[in-house]
């Protein structure tokens, strides 16, 4: 009875372990405020590679920062022919390297042509993971960025792109460092990426 309750305990551990994933923000986090003054331009926007739940809520952030930004008389979804300024809001993602929690959104044999030494030092970290029972953690980098492709009349002024590199943690090591997990930072992040374009872009809008 109670060896049969210890199976149980440990099968749930061990499922906790690979359904509990810690997230962890590696790339720069400039200090930046938005640029002053407000100006009466409308702005369209149009979602490209934002197709997954955690996306779609990351993008909503996008949105609201650009809304509460005061640059912009009204912020609305695709190209408004009356719209001064069209956006396009780019998630450009890198190849997904998943064989046992999930499955590639592009063809297996395509993730290894474009990138050999990434992909073989995956293949041994998960190997590595699943040998122990993840004690060693499976470690997926996510070298995202983010592009921002801005268009007047129909014309396209300038693109600006920006790095969002994250590395997601499965296993034992994910539970004891999800207390540091910066998934509940992605909103700041966000906003500080919208308010380095509206920077950048100020000549432009």
């Amino acid at each position: 009875m109670y060896k049969v309750i210890i199976n149980r305990i440990g099968i749930s551990i061990f499922f906790l372990t690979l359904s509990s994933c810690a997230v962890f923000y590696s790339s720069e986090r400039p200090k930046i405020d938005f640029p002053t003054g407000t100006k009466d331009k409308s702005l369209s926007y149009e979602l490209i590679g934002w197709d997954g739940e955690t996306d779609r809520r990351r993008v909503s952030y996008i949105l609201a920062a650009l809304q509460n930004s005061g640059k912009f008389s009204s912020v609305r979804y695709q190209n408004q022919p009356n719209s001064d300024i069209h956006l396009q809001i780019i998630l450009e993602s890198s190849p997904r390297f998943v064989f046992f929690l999930g499955e590639s959104s592009e063809p297996v044999s395509y993730l290894p042509e474009r990138n050999p030494e990434r992909f073989g030092a995956y293949l041994l970290n998960r190997f590595i993971a699943i040998s122990t029972f993840f004690v060693v953690p499976d470690i997926d980098r996510d070298d995202d960025h983010l592009v921002f492709r801005l268009s007047k009349k129909g014309k396209l002024e300038k693109e600006y792109r920006y790095p969002m590199e994250s590395y997601r943690v499965f296993g034992w090591v994910s539970l004891l460092l999800v207390w540091g997990d910066d998934r509940k930072e992605w909103k700041p992040i966000l906003t500080e990426k919208v308010s380095k374009f509206l920077g950048d872009s100020g000549n432009e809008i």
